[in-house]
């Protein structure tokens, strides 16, 4: 005897289905701009400076790497 799924049962494995591909697509996408944002960072660091980032999303809208002397004081 076969165990067929009833209409709840595809609901939800579609609705779990769907949870879990949004999940990863949320999980890829905060992960690369995580690494662009500490790549930006470090080069700016090697370099001698501090960065400034300002993100809206996942979106980087600003990215400075400022230089400070003491004469800039």
């Amino acid at each position: 005897m076969k165990n067929k799924l009833n209409a709840w049962q595809k609901l939800f494995l579609l609705f779990a289905g769907v949870l879990l591909i949004s999940s990863a697509v949320f999980l890829t996408q905060s992960y690369f701009s995580y690494q662009q944002v500490k790549s930006s960072s470090d080069q700016c660091y090697d370099q001698g400076g501090f960065p400034k980032v300002v993100k809206s999303g996942f979106e980087v809208k600003v990215f400075e790497c400022n230089f400070y002397n003491e004469a800039d004081e």
